[in-house]
């Protein structure tokens, strides 16, 4: 098999390492089911990035329809360049757009969805009470809006982990090989809960992409997400967290609905508004 180009694109090795594309519609099309009772179709992804998930949504079905969001044109070319055009008919039904998501209430979707800790970026209550009050007016009558969360004792300290990634096929469909994937707290104020956060990535040949991509968030908690969200209009907002295995000492990959769960050194977990 050939090696692909993307081999040191930062963006190709992101999706390679941290993108859950098929796992996290999985978990939508499920919670969207046990919520209202049926299908959904219509699916807006917000800090889109490289739209990953938007792509993968219309590919699902021929009567899906997705919507990215993002303020970069860059990752939004790339997109284009790396997915769309492989789509071929089914790119009809992505659309893309270079907005303020605070700013984008049409056209009406189902589900709206901002992962990967994205909307973190807004560091105050009223930024962030603007955002989901925005992402409420967006939503169909029985639509939902998706948001994840990471917390437990260790997101507070400076610390660096890593993992290796396998060699995976990039989307122009050729080898990227195996590379480490480096993530890292580099600082924590624990007065206004700002954190500093990098992406580092050590590839085949022993290169270092550092810094390949830095955050600058507010650790936002459980209970002030619900709270902003019901603050903003929805009705009701549910907690569903990743469950622990003793065994591995690391979350098992299913999220179910709860109202409580032991803190751990580190937890997942997905907060949904209920319009």
């Amino acid at each position: 098999m050939r090696t692909s180009p993307l081999r040191h694109d930062p963006l190709a090795l992101y999706e390679a390492s941290v993108l859950s594309t098929q796992f996290d519609l999985d978990f939508i099309e499920r919670v969207y089911r046990t919520t209202r009772r049926r299908r959904f179709t219509r699916l807006r992804e917000d800090f889109c990035g490289t739209a990953a998930l938007a792509c993968a949504w219309v590919l699902r079905s021929p009567i899906h329809e997705s919507v990215g969001v993002d303020l970069d044109p860059q990752v939004l070319a790339w997109a284009r360049r790396h997915h769309l055009v492989r789509m071929r008919g089914a790119a009809e039904r992505v659309t893309l757009a270079r907005r303020d998501v605070r700013r984008v209430s049409r056209p009406l979707v189902d589900v709206v969805l901002a992962l990967n800790f994205s909307y973190w970026v807004f560091h105050r209550r009223d930024e962030l009470r603007r955002y989901f009050a925005s992402a409420l007016r967006s939503l169909r009558r029985d639509g939902l809006l998706l948001v994840n969360a990471f917390g437990g004792t260790e997101s507070f300290d400076v610390l660096e982990e890593s993992r290796r990634v396998r060699a995976s096929q990039g989307p122009d469909g050729l080898r990227i090989p195996g590379f480490t994937y480096v993530w890292e707290h580099e600082s924590f104020n624990p007065v206004d809960h700002r954190i500093h956060c990098a992406i580092h990535f050590r590839l085949a040949n022993g290169r270092w992409l550092r810094r390949a991509f830095r955050y600058d968030w507010r650790l936002w908690t459980l209970p002030e997400i619900r709270e902003v969200m019901r603050e903003a209009g929805f009705r009701d907002a549910h907690v569903y967290a990743q469950g622990w295995d003793e065994k591995r000492n690391d979350g098992d990959g299913r999220f179910r609905r709860t109202e409580s769960f032991e803190n751990q050194a580190s937890w997942l977990a997905y907060v949904v508004g209920v319009k």
